[in-house]
């Protein structure tokens, strides 16, 4: 049976504060609890079987992501949301969007791509050289620094490293620090059914499409449609573009693929992209508004994510110097040549245990492990109504004593090298099932490289100024208010 919270909006934000609460809340109700968001059914779950039932099994019951911070009309309607991202996209335009953004983040992708991700970790070390001088320092802005310079080389066309010289990097925090905890979303949550309306009466309202949102829009649309420019000056025809891979092909025109915004154009066309409904055939083609969509959200998934769990990794190595030392001499064993190849990473088994283990204490984006039923089901013995939310309780998983032991709340990278079997649930920082994130891949590549390239030239430790405890913001992703740390040059 589940356990209804008799609480209001408020224990949302208590799950997420910190993992104590979480877990005491668990404690309280159950695996397996609800709650109402306004009038809207939201069940959080930490059943692992139940979770996996729901993300896996029964997915085509609940393939719509629950969107609840955000204003949005029909994301399987073009009319009402012609911009949609992988990440918000649903039915059959989710599934053809995937199909096309799944070859950008393969390992033949990665490795291609992987020089220009050195380059500007390189650049960031310069920066931290010159800033070596027995004081502490917020790593964390650093590698935020690093991770927008990174996507924005790769997603957005960037030609070179912009490292603390990019004035849209401070837009692109403000978005992930604002609250969604406002009158339109209050609105939209009391009356669900208007929410479309309400989306276009607050159109230009800083949390739907003003403010930094809109600059961030503006932006990734100016790219796009200077790219497309380009290649209609080049290729365009008079019976029309048509797919640009297909059509390039024949004339023997090469594909020159710069960044993610090339890979996606490559299936540009002209005439209208018509999805149908969600289990049907699709085809591989784009229009603008799915290419702006993608950068988008690239561009906001390859800054936040990345660069918080490099600070959490930073942080608990720090903490832990033996931990440090054990990955120093992986590295050292590994890496070879002053540069740090995509195949030297994946020889860095302790470095990968050193990343996952940060993510199990801090899962980063708990918001991607929800969903919404689109059509009534029975999970584990529960009756699920159409229009349900559900939320993972990732925090109280990943500290979880029943799953992990008794030392769950202890950084111990050593679990991941001889792993006890354990339910494919019990990790989920990147999302699970067929909704993962596609560019998990990309950001483990880009934390070890980086780590790798810090680890080897310095020592990581604590000092005054350090944190006893790190202070979590954010309502999208959890981000640390500051990571505070001492770098000792090894040689």
């Amino acid at each position: 049976m589940i356990r209804l919270a008799t609480m209001t909006l408020g224990l949302l934000f208590c799950i997420k504060e910190g993992h104590e609460k979480s877990i005491a809340v668990g404690l309280i109700f159950g695996k397996i609890f609800g709650y109402m968001e306004g009038s809207v059914p939201v069940l959080v779950i930490s059943d692992l079987d139940v979770i996996q039932e729901i993300f896996v099994r029964k997915f085509d019951h609940f393939y719509a992501r629950k969107l609840t911070n955000m204003l949005h009309g029909d994301m399987e309607n073009s009319t009402e949301e012609p911009i949609v991202n992988l990440f918000v996209a649903r039915g059959s335009r989710w599934k053809r969007l995937r199909a096309l953004a799944s070859p950008v983040f393969t390992v033949n992708s990665l490795k291609k791509i992987h020089p220009t991700m050195e380059d500007s970790i390189l650049v960031m070390m310069n920066h931290l050289e010159q800033n070596v001088n027995g004081q502490g320092i917020n790593i964390h802005e650093y590698f935020q620094e690093l991770t927008y310079d990174v996507i924005s080389r790769l997603a957005m066309g960037q030609p070179d490293s912009q490292l603390f010289n990019n004035p849209g990097i401070q837009v692109t925090k403000a978005v992930f620090m604002r609250t969604h905890r406002v009158l339109p979303w209050y609105l939209a949550v009391a009356f669900p059914k208007y929410q479309f309306q309400i989306k276009k009466l607050f159109i230009n309202h800083e949390n739907v499409r003003g403010g930094d949102i809109g600059q961030i829009f503006m932006f990734c649309a100016k790219s796009v449609m200077s790219r497309l420019q380009e290649r209609v000056s080049c290729f365009a025809r008079t019976n029309g573009m048509g797919v640009f891979q297909a059509e390039n092909a024949k004339l023997g025109v090469e594909n020159t693929e710069r960044d993610f915004i090339d890979m996606f154009l490559n299936f540009y066309s002209e005439t209208a992209v018509e999805d149908t409904e969600f289990g049907t055939a699709i085809e591989k083609k784009v229009n603008a508004e799915d290419v702006i969509g993608a950068c988008f959200v690239f561009l906001l998934a390859g800054f936040d994510t990345t660069a918080n769990a490099l600070a959490y990794a930073a942080f608990l190595l720090a903490r832990h110097p033996e931990k440090m030392r054990l990955a120093q001499e992986e590295i050292e064993k590994c890496c070879l040549s002053e540069s740090i190849s995509y195949d030297d990473t994946t020889k860095l088994k302790y470095l990968d245990s050193v990343v996952k283990e940060a993510l199990r204490l801090y899962p980063i984006g708990w918001f991607a492990c929800s969903r919404e039923c689109v059509a009534s089901t029975d999970v584990g013995g529960i009756r699920i109504e159409k229009g349900t939310m559900i939320e993972v309780d990732v925090m109280a998983v990943h500290r979880s004593k029943e799953i992990w032991g008794d030392d769950a709340d202890d950084f111990n990278p050593e679990r991941w090298l001889n792993p006890k079997p354990r339910h494919t649930m019990s990790w989920i920082p990147f999302g699970a099932g067929n909704r993962q994130c596609v560019g998990l891949k990309l950001g483990m590549s880009e934390a070890k490289t980086t780590l790798a390239h810090l680890l080897r030239k310095y020592n990581i430790r604590t000092g005054p100024d350090t944190e006893e405890k790190l202070q979590l913001l954010g309502c999208t992703t959890t981000s640390p208010k500051s990571v505070t740390i001492y770098l000792e040059p090894r040689f």
